[in-house]
């Protein structure tokens, strides 16, 4: 495992703009070093769309009182489904509530002083005057809120029928629409909850109703709209619809990933991310120039080896791939075997890197390294036992391997065992002290466990032992962005960036500091850019840009970067990642389109 950078992007609602880039920096890379191992968690999703918490853009409806007759707008509040019927035809779904049962006490009223509203023809109901059909549709409204009440769904919905001959009024549309929705009745809910939305548009209770109609019904994506406008229009505050637009995006990430993976090529990931997990590991040193520059295994191992040390890593993999397929002699078989399981692993298909490395292992059972990327394996399917027996395996063949303590170090800290994993690399410094990436963690894990002290002694003299490394600096900048020591921070970000300018992270760093913290938007895309810029490839870069440009109201243009994500994605778990941002951000822009003004109020509370 490479050294465990923080390094996945993601869009946070923190209290301060120094949480927020203490927050970006902890989560920079959506897959870096085994980060996502555990899958996808879509806690805050409210996040990802327009509002931070502004007030709520639904239209004024003053609520009424318990004491008024009526004549005020209430609707039903559904109750649990009692009828047979309704048990067996509807979800569990939270049901929806409504702003009105105390209307339904007035249903009492005597029938000898309530005109006969329910046997009036068409002829004699247009005869009335306006006041006197909203007076009856609200006598028919009320009956129909006491049929609900007792949850005769079926006898509440003609009621409500009855009422809407007299006026067209959203609210009876909605409140029918709750009937069927008790009753199982998706499509009437979809057709009625329409109606009461073409009277008004930002009527929240319908496009509830009508988005777990929807969602009922399988289509996902119009479901997933709905609960979003019910989330921004109610600021967020509604917690069930909240959960419901997670739930629902997930479920839309999840079909789109599967179905993008069935045709999906398997590629590596960004030079930088495969420069990383390769460097985590020692050199092997290998003397490669006596062999023939011809059409054997060998051959083309050395061409692997070469175009490695090149970093350029698909012309590796492509010569690799030819010298397994020619077989290798047995002084490289191990190497050429284990190499392909390394590409694997990268590309993500962990069934295929087993499968190598076992092979690897058959070869040369003395091989430590296949033991130690097996455990990799094993770490990522959540086979605890597994991965620390590879160690134990190959501390039983090399015990004085550094190799094996420091990625053992790796595993301890991922799992949050910081005293287990300080140990670790204390030991592998102590058997080769030349490998930065072991001091770097060290001091890492030393200021996770709170010796802030000793992790920044021991970055002091890291900094002395490898000064020209980009990754000390870097990292170290990330402390000080902690410790808000920000223009010390900034300092060391540019220094990364002196010492190995293509390496894209510090640009990414010091992007998310100098936008969230200081403010400078415009320095802040600019570095962005010059990390894509460096590596193409770097999911990093294109999420935090993509964060940018969103939360300046940009969402047009941070879409197209959330959709270059998903070209960059490799596994199933990243790629729904990818898609989640996609969907979210596809939602924002339309409602930007759908509600311009609720969408102008938002973007104002948040300036």
């Amino acid at each position: 495992m490479a050294p465990v950078q923080n390094t996945k992007t993601v869009v946070v609602q923190p209290t301060s703009a120094l949480d927020k880039i203490k927050k970006s920096i902890e989560d920079k890379d959506w897959k870096f070093y085994c980060a996502l191992a555990a899958g996808l968690t879509l806690a805050g999703a409210g996040a990802y769309y327009l509002t931070y918490g502004g007030a709520s853009s639904k239209k004024g409806k003053k609520k009424p009182s318990a004491k008024k007759n009526t004549s005020d707008n209430r609707d039903t509040k559904e109750t649990p489904i009692a009828s047979t019927l309704a048990e067996k035809t509807t979800t569990s779904a939270p049901t929806s509530t409504t702003d009105a049962t105390a209307a339904a006490a007035t249903a009492t009223t005597d029938a000898t002083t309530v005109p006969d509203y329910i046997s009036m023809s068409e002829a004699e109901i247009a005869a009335l005057t306006t006041e006197k059909r909203a007076e009856a549709a609200q006598s028919l409204k009320a009956k129909g809120n006491a049929k609900f009440s007792s949850k005769a769904y079926e006898e509440a919905a003609e009621l409500y029928t009855l009422a809407l001959k007299f006026k067209a009024d959203p609210i009876f549309f909605a409140n029918r629409a709750a009937c069927y929705a008790n009753l199982g009745f998706n499509d009437r809910v979809i057709e009625d909850c329409n109606e009461a939305l073409r009277l008004d548009p930002v009527y929240v209770k319908a496009l509830n109703r009508r988005a777990y109609a929807l969602e009922k019904k399988g289509e996902l994506e119009d479901a997933l709209y709905d609960f979003t406008c019910v989330c921004i229009l109610d600021s967020f505050k509604n917690d069930a619809a909240s959960q419901a637009m997670e739930r629902v995006l997930k479920l839309v990430s999840e079909k789109k990933a599967k179905e993008i993976m069935k045709t999906k090529k398997p590629r590596l990931p960004s030079p930088t991310f495969v420069n990383a997990y390769l460097d985590s590991f020692r050199p092997v040193v290998q003397d490669l120039a006596s062999i023939a520059d011809e059409e054997t295994g060998d051959a083309y191992y050395a061409k692997a080896y070469r175009a490695i040390a090149e970093k350029d890593y698909n012309s590796a993999l492509e010569a690799c791939e030819k010298a397994v397929e020619l077989g290798c002699s047995k002084a490289y078989q191990a190497y050429a075997l284990n190499l392909m399981g390394t590409f694997a692993f990268l590309k993500g298909n962990t069934s295929q890197a087993l499968d190598y490395f076992n092979k690897a292992i058959e070869a040369d059972p003395k091989y430590v390294q296949s033991y130690i990327k097996r455990s990799s394996i094993y770490m990522e399917q959540g086979d605890v036992e597994s991965t620390f027996k590879q160690f134990d395996e190959a501390i039983a063949i090399n015990p004085s391997d550094p190799d094996i303590y420091y990625h053992r170090g790796q595993v301890n800290y991922i799992s949050g065992n910081y005293d287990a994993a300080a140990k670790d690399y204390s030991e592998s410094i102590k058997l080769d002290d030349s490998f930065v990436y072991a001091h770097i963690q060290l001091g890492v894990v030393q200021y996770k466990l709170g010796s802030v002290s000793s992790s920044m002694s021991t970055f002091k003299n890291t900094l002395k032992k490898f000064a020209n490394s980009t990754d000390v600096h870097n990292y170290y900048g990330e402390l000080l962005v902690d410790q808000q020591k920000l223009p010390e921070a900034i300092e060391m970000f540019g220094k990364a960036m002196t010492l190995d300018p293509k390496n894209p992270l510090p640009y990414i760093n010091k992007a998310m500091l100098m936008y969230q913290v200081m403010g400078d938007v415009e320095e802040a895309t600019q570095l962005c850019k010059n990390a894509l810029e460096m590596d193409p490839a770097c999911d990093a870069a294109v999420a935090s840009l993509a964060q940018i440009l969103l939360e300046q109201g940009k969402p047009e243009e941070a879409l197209q970067y959330y959709e270059m994500a998903i070209d960059l994605a490799r596994t199933e778990a990243e790629l729904e990642h990818a898609i989640s941002y996609v969907e979210a951000t596809k939602t924002q822009t339309k409602f930007a389109k759908d509600f311009p003004d609720a969408a102008a109020k938002l973007r104002a509370l948040r300036a």
